[in-house]
């Protein structure tokens, strides 16, 4: 049976940072970067606790609705950050921001996303930004207090509000929304959305047919652009399979003898 699936390319740079916070997941139907908060204790455990609990879900059997499903796994990972932080007082203050998409059998993204990786949606050549940072300079941009062009210079553009940290009360924003045939969405942490401009990654998505070298080329020109951050990015089309191995696993019609 058809349906439709994600084929994702997904690249990580160090940058000029001394360890990688960065964490990356993808498969057929969900695509996800956490990056550990800078200047946190611990940030790279952080953001793979949260990656390594989307991937557990990757391998689930849905018995609840998939944006239900989504958030739990957050939740989950946000608690084993909290045990982790707890057991280990190096570890205290650890946190990740996370983006991440999801493609239900029916072919609605699930979006969720704390902090201020994005997620993009390219469509029928327009770009869409699907996330809202969660960040000072999104704030005071809300407020009318800066233009998106000024909050892109403004010297605390990389404070984050909101963030998976372990506290039980941080819980990301999610939304729904129709997946199309021909979409292609990139998700990336700031280390490339910080210097490459809106208009740029546009242009770049729509160059470059190739997933893998649009995706290469979109790490390139960050480092270029002087880039200090780890860098990753995610660039995934929406395309069809004819197998069933890209369907979330359904409990009331799986085979449940294996």
């Amino acid at each position: 049976m058809p349906a439709l699936a994600l084929e994702c390319a997904a690249r990580n740079d160090i940058g000029r940072r001394a360890n990688n916070e960065d964490a990356v997941f993808t498969s057929s139907r969900l695509a996800a970067v956490a990056d550990g908060v800078g200047g946190a204790a611990a940030g790279e455990v952080a953001s793979q606790r949260v990656v390594e609990s989307l991937a557990l879900l990757d391998k689930s059997r849905l018995e609840i609705p998939l944006d239900a499903a989504l958030e739990n796994a957050i939740a989950f990972g946000n608690e084993s950050i909290g045990f982790i932080a707890g057991a280990r007082p190096q570890m205290e203050g650890m946190s990740t921001t996370l983006t991440a998409v999801a493609l239900s059998n029916d072919g609605t993204y699930v979006v969720a996303n704390i902090g201020d990786s994005r997620t993009y949606l390219l469509r029928s050549g327009e770009l869409t930004q699907l996330s809202r940072d969660d960040s000072l300079v999104q704030d005071l941009i809300d407020a009318g207090h800066l233009t998106p062009e000024q909050a892109r210079r403004h010297p605390h553009r990389n404070v984050v509000m909101h963030a998976l940290d372990g506290d039980p009360e941080r819980r990301p924003s999610t939304q729904l929304l129709p997946a199309l045939f021909g979409d292609r969405l990139l998700l990336c942490s700031d280390g490339l959305s910080d210097v490459v401009d809106f208009d740029t990654l546009r242009e770049l998505l729509l160059r470059h047919a190739d997933r893998g070298e649009c995706a290469d080329r979109l790490i390139a020109l960050a480092l270029e652009s002087g880039a200090r951050d780890n860098i990753s990015a995610i660039v995934c089309d929406v395309v069809i399979r004819e197998d069933l191995a890209t369907a979330w696993q359904d409990p009331l019609t799986a085979d449940h003898t294996h």
